[in-house]
């Protein structure tokens, strides 16, 4: 009869091990979802049946940090048996005395044909890749990241990488031959990203003009320093192949937009990240472009102009109030918005700010999807509270994304109310808010208006207090508010809220709200499901963590 050893040193007699039971393959496929290799070690202290299973992992997992010295990984790699390893990465931060060890940690990733190869050696300044590295068939991914002072591919190097399909460079130099090495030298690379500072003495950087012209890549991302230009005036793009893009920190004119959508024919994802001196993003000839990404950083000035009449989704986060204009979205069918500010300005801004809310919402009111960020809302609310005319929606499925507070509750109200064919209502108490709720409380007071009408009055002093002093009263409020205002057509709600939440009862709350069986509320944390259906209440607890030991005395728990 077998005994099993649990994690409170219970043993279970007849108890079978079916997790032991499985084949290799299959035990060695679980541990690769380990964090690290030295993780995946560990289990060979549960039995003996366990003791040689990691040998054979197909993911290999180095922290030379961790691990501390290089005899330790050389030991590791010695008891490695498996022909082939199909991942491999090694993260190498200090200890400069195992610089001289890389090269034949590299080689032996190599030697059993790796396909996906992941090397951080960001802070590791005197060390350079070897030659070989350069020249491999059985990598289909690479992932590097060199010191800022690291060349890759010198120039007494070819590259020959003719399986790689996707490449990242992060931090390392690159000039304009390495670049050209590296296109080359890879015939059917698809997915290419790039976040390096380039081989100049000076700030304005171009990139070659070759690097504008390729057949093959579907998928681009480009980060650079602030005031480095991407398609000059004198260079053409074709992309032909390429349906997602992402320019990040790139200095981006009107003119080089226009040059990369005329030439990526398939364009299907576009991301914007703080290429601020665009003044207008002009999608009306991309009839194949779906998704658009904007994020932006506070900046105050001429407001960008969208024109994206084919789009289906689009997320604006973080931009200045006065960044952007919805011009046209008519296609849209899914947005997440958010907004931010300047502190400074916010007392003087408010007004503007609502106006410029509600400009987005009525372009929005086609869409059925909608995410509303935390200070989005908080603006909406101050317009509501305002007597601010509201346009109607057709959302379907909204997300509230803001902590429960007495200075959002007009707002969701509002929401609620012009969402006459709303069927799902999620709301996420866990993110902060960026404008002080002091703030909005002199702002109300200045402009003679009362947030606190818009509570119930027994509840004033509690929703002005942030989601950490929550207790039942507050949640039972904030569902009682999305129940009354919501329409017949509605059928699940969710509420996420973390742990400290349940302070109370589970029990109370389910009761409270048990009445309410014409829709499916369902209340998630950390630990519970609740769930209250046509047929009665239901909880499921979710199974708690599980514990592998690693020695005698030690325990190691996953999740």
């Amino acid at each position: 009869m077998s005994q099993i050893k649990m994690a409170d040193d219970i043993l279970i007699e007849g108890a079978e091990d079916l997790i032991s039971n499985l084949p290799d393959v299959i035990l060695q496929h679980i541990l690769c979802f380990l964090p690290t290799t030295k993780e995946s070690i560990s289990t060979s202290l549960l039995s003996r049946r366990w003791r040689h299973v990691w040998c054979e992992i197909p993911s290999f997992s180095l922290d030379v940090d961790t691990l501390k010295t290089a005899d330790s990984v050389n030991q590791t790699l010695t008891r490695y048996t498996a022909p082939k390893t199909k991942s491999f990465h090694l993260t190498v931060t200090s200890y400069e005395e195992n610089i001289p060890y890389i090269d034949r940690w590299i080689k032996f990733a190599m030697s059993h044909d790796v396909e996906y190869l992941s090397l951080d050696l960001e802070f590791l300044e005197p060390y350079r890749l070897p030659d070989f590295f350069y020249n491999s068939f059985s990598f289909k991914q690479l992932n590097i990241t060199l010191s800022s002072s690291q060349r890759i591919v010198p120039k007494c190097s070819t590259v020959s990488w003719t399986s790689l399909k996707k490449l990242s460079l992060s931090c390392c130099i690159l000039s304009d031959e390495s670049m050209a090495k590296i296109l080359s030298g890879c015939p059917i690379l698809e997915n290419l990203s790039l976040n390096f500072l380039p081989l100049r003495n000076y700030c304005v950087y171009r990139l070659p003009d070759f690097s504008y012209s390729s057949s093959s890549i579907k998928q681009l991302s480009i980060t650079l320093s602030s005031y480095h230009m991407i398609v000059p005036g004198c260079s053409t793009v074709s992309w032909t192949s390429l349906k997602k893009l992402s320019l990040s920190c790139c200095s981006l004119s009107e003119e080089s937009m226009a040059k990369i959508l005329s030439g990526c024919p398939v364009l299907e994802d576009l991301t914007l990240s703080n290429c601020d001196e665009l003044k207008v993003i002009d999608l009306s000839k991309s009839l194949r472009l779906k998704t658009l990404e904007v994020n932006s950083g506070v900046t105050v000035g001429e407001p960008t102009q969208i024109v994206a009449p084919h789009i289906h989704f689009l997320r604006l986060l973080n931009p200045h109030y006065s960044s952007y204009t919805l011009v046209d979205v008519a296609s849209l069918t899914e947005a997440e918005l958010e907004i931010s500010f300047f502190e400074s300005h916010i007392k003087t801004d408010f007004l503007q700010l609502q106006v410029k809310v509600l400009e987005m919402l009525d372009k929005l009111q086609n869409a059925e999807k909608l995410t509303l960020g935390g200070n989005f809302i908080q603006i909406v609310s101050l317009a509501e509270i305002g007597g601010v005319p509201f346009p109607m929606l057709k959302v379907k499925s909204l997300t509230l994304d803001t902590k429960i507070c007495q200075y959002v509750i007009p707002g969701i109200k509002r929401l609620l109310q012009n969402s006459l064919d709303l069927e799902k209502l999620t709301v996420h108490g866990k993110t902060s808010f960026h404008v002080p709720v002091q703030i909005l409380y002199i702002y109300l007071e200045l402009q003679g208006l009362n947030v606190n009408k818009w509570c119930r009055a027994k509840n004033r002093a509690a929703w002005a207090k942030l989601c950490k002093d929550a207790k039942l009263e507050h949640v039972v409020s904030l569902v009682e508010l999305m129940l009354k205002n919501c329409t017949e057509k509605i059928n699940k709600m969710v509420v996420l809220l973390d742990e400290r939440y349940l302070t109370f009862k589970i029990e109370d709350l389910t009761a409270t709200l048990s009445q309410h069986n014409n829709v499916t509320i369902v209340l998630f944390s950390h630990q519970i499901e609740i769930k209250l259906e046509n047929d009665g209440l239901r909880r499921r607890d979710v199974v708690p963590k599980s514990s592998i030991p690693l020695g005698p005395d030690t325990w190691y728990t996953v999740a």
